[in-house]
């Protein structure tokens, strides 16, 4: 591969200005002289051009239905979603996917099979290789990967064993090593793992009777423990749970409605907001996700997406006018809050929306939806 030529700014070549003062005719002397200060300036405006080029941003979505990959780049300004070459990508079993923070990993898992698919991310392009000893094998049946913050370790909730593996992640290669203690128990029904934004916490919902059990995270080793008081009673059975970027509030999507509740930052217990549980637009929702901002969350049901306004003070949920046709699948919500996407559950697309920095509302994005492949139940996004 040749390599692209890149301009680069040298120091402006030093001139004997005695001799010029004494060869050279003033107005001369005069171009000469602004001929070099445009230069540097030239110099100064590009350096900064290239050091603030923003970064590309990527959309997995994992299709279910023929066990591929479609990959996006997605533009940050537009919300348009265009196929990296290669897309889509053949995998073993496409099941729930996960990026690593730095967004240089990604990790799918085969809920039959017991096991993780890992990929690496070319930054300059978003196309996926299969990492060495890909896929490794968690043994258990679960059915999400929850990753903390620093991109050290990765967790997988079972519903099958009732355990939770935690696996060390090799911050050269990707790959999966089993921490000490893994497995570590959990209740019946465990579902899926959430980490909270500090990475202290992570959080297993038991999907069955709405239990959520809160263990601390030990830095060094990646060991689960539990905390004083759990698991947590919800009265509200769910899948997930989602906790808010200021670590401040964590809601859930159930039958009853948005549970929403306070975090203890010391001890990661949880107490009820004030008016929770929050009516759905929907019967039975099944997911929240929150902007980064955590001003806003979107919630979607059996047929609908949902915006609604976070109080930051208090963590309760208000409604935003207007609902729009949804699936039974994931939903994302770029880095920089601007644009949501969701899979079609059982369809060959993702739809694509802007979000209104005001009202949190949702409209389609021009070109939306964007073809996929069957069943893009799993979305993901990556910013290298």
């Amino acid at each position: 591969m040749v390599a692209s030529k890149t301009h680069t700014c040298s120091q402006p070549r030093k001139i004997n200005m005695e001799h010029t003062r004494q060869s050279t005719p003033t107005a001369v002397r005069l171009i000469l002289g602004l001929m070099a200060i445009l230069s540097m300036t030239a110099c100064s405006t590009l350096g900064g051009m290239q050091s603030a080029a923003p970064k590309p941003q990527y959309l997995y979505a994992a299709n279910a239905g023929d066990n591929t990959v479609s990959a996006y780049r997605i533009n940050t300004t537009t919300g348009v979603l265009t196929p990296v070459p290669g897309s889509p990508f053949a995998v073993q079993m496409a099941g729930s996917i996960t990026i690593n923070p730095a967004g240089t990993f990604a990790y799918m898992l085969d809920y039959f099979g017991g096991t993780v698919s890992a990929f690496r991310i070319k930054a300059s392009t978003g196309v996926l290789t299969p990492i060495p000893g890909s896929p490794f094998g968690t043994g258990y049946q679960g059915s999400h990967i929850a990753i903390n913050p620093a991109g050290t370790f990765a967790y997988v909730a079972s519903g099958y064993s009732n355990t939770v593996s935690g696996y060390r992640i090799n911050a050269a290669t990707g790959a999966l090593t089993p921490i000490p203690g893994s497995p570590f128990p959990a209740k019946p029904g465990a579902s899926t793992v959430t980490i909270d934004p500090a990475g202290s916490f992570a959080y297993v919902v038991d999907g069955n009777i709405g239990m959520i059990s809160v263990f601390s995270i030990d830095a060094a080793t990646g060991a689960l423990s539990p905390v004083k008081g759990s698991p947590f009673a919800t009265g509200n059975a769910a899948m997930s749970v989602t906790i808010d970027p200021a670590d401040s509030f964590a809601y859930m999507a159930g039958r009853k409605g948005i549970s929403a509740y306070r975090v203890h930052a010391a001890t990661g217990a949880l107490t009820s907001v004030a008016g929770s549980p929050f009516a759905a637009a929907d019967d039975g929702p099944e997911s929240v996700v929150v902007n980064s901002a955590g001003t806003f969350a979107y919630v979607t049901g059996n047929g609908t997406i949902s915006a609604y306004r976070i109080n930051t003070a208090s963590g309760a949920l208000t409604p935003v006018a207007g609902s729009l046709p949804a699936y039974l699948a994931s939903v994302v919500i770029n880095p920089a809050g601007t644009f949501v996407y969701q899979g079609t559950g059982g369809g060959r697309a993702v739809s694509a929306f802007r979000v209104n920095p005001t009202t949190g509302a949702l409209t389609p994005v021009p070109g939306s939806p964007f073809a996929a492949g069957a069943n893009p139940a799993y979305l993901a996004i990556a910013q290298p």
